[in-house]
């Protein structure tokens, strides 16, 4: 397989996959992986790798050294490149698997959950002072924290509605009643102490993305379970409401693209800003166009195939 040409082929489909994921983070992933290739070295590990590189950027962020908002943002982009690597390289070896993927949403969860945390330091310790600005910034960060954390669930969630409808065979994501199905298979022998310190954290965002989507979109099935199964028409039917509006959920709302500009932010000292676009434009987008847009899609695709849900919204 040709370098470039194998690089292609480890993405997932161009109509979810992020633009700063296709020409930053995916390419430097690829060739990660294709190091990784001939050797022992595992997906899982590459996830690991990634897992702690989050926290280095957390740890970069509340010390005290030379340019340590700046190795924060590295870190943080390096991160990115690993959590794009682990996957690539499982596609490249043909090896993905249930446990891989919960691995690293767990590491994606670490990795935001230490950033938040050093973004919160940085700043209470630069505004701890006025008194009356430390209580409203402490209520802002928390709020774009909270957010965020929608934007980013939800995207993930009509990213994988979108594969499911449109992609045979897809299989890369599950819902929580799948994956507390699979929890119960397994006996305490099966269960490694990685997996049971992610087993917890990935039931959670699964059953918290699950209920958050049910107010957000009431005309899409919160258990990806429920779609019908593939099937070319209906592709072309949902993709032709859908695809425009996930077009803008992955150039603003994904994982990569927010990381990238989280990254960046540091670099330049300018996170109060960062803050503020958070907080106000993002949250804007997200709830002033975005809900209402994908609700419109979601309900005329589904309408146009005869398909509805129980417990959702009748057209």
């Amino acid at each position: 397989m040709a370098f470039w040409s194998g690089y292609w082929k480890s993405l997932k489909p161009l109509p979810v996959e992020e633009p700063i994921d296709v020409w930053l983070h995916r390419p430097l992933g690829y060739v990660l992986a294709r190091v990784c290739l001939p050797t022992p070295i595992s997906p899982n590990t590459i996830t690991v790798g990634s897992m702690l590189l989050g926290v280095a950027c957390g740890v970069s962020f509340v010390a005290h050294f030379p340019w340590h908002l700046q190795v924060g943002g590295l870190c943080l982009v390096l991160s990115a490149v690993f959590d794009c690597a682990d996957g690539q390289l499982a596609r490249l070896r043909g090896t993905s698997s249930p446990f891989g993927r919960m691995l690293d949403g767990t590491a994606d969860l670490i990795t935001v959950i230490a950033f938040v945390a050093g973004t919160f330091w940085v700043l209470l310790e630069r505004h701890w002072e006025p008194t009356w600005l430390r209580y409203p910034l402490i209520a802002a960060l928390v709020v774009a924290a909270v957010t965020s954390s929608f934007h980013t669930t939800m995207f993930d969630h009509f990213k994988n509605v979108f594969l499911c409808m449109t992609v045979p065979g897809h299989a890369d994501a599950e819902d929580f009643e799948t994956a507390a199905a699979r929890h119960r298979a397994r006996t305490a022998r099966d269960l490694t102490a990685v997996a049971r310190f992610s087993w917890p954290i990935y039931l959670f965002y699964v059953k918290s993305q699950q209920d958050y989507m049910r107010r957000f979109d009431p005309y899409t099935a919160p258990r990806l379970s429920a779609l019908p199964p593939f099937d070319e028409e209906r592709a072309r039917i949902y993709r032709k409401h859908a695809e425009g509006v996930l077009g803008v959920w992955r150039r603003w709302m994904g994982p990569g693209s927010l990381t990238f500009a989280a990254a960046v932010v540091p670099a330049f000292d300018v996170m109060e800003w960062y803050l503020l676009f958070r907080l106000v434009g993002l949250n804007a987008l997200f709830y002033g166009y975005l809900r209402r847009a994908q609700r419109r899609a979601s309900r005329e695709a589904f309408r146009e195939m005869n398909v509805t849900f129980e417990g959702t919204t009748a057209f």
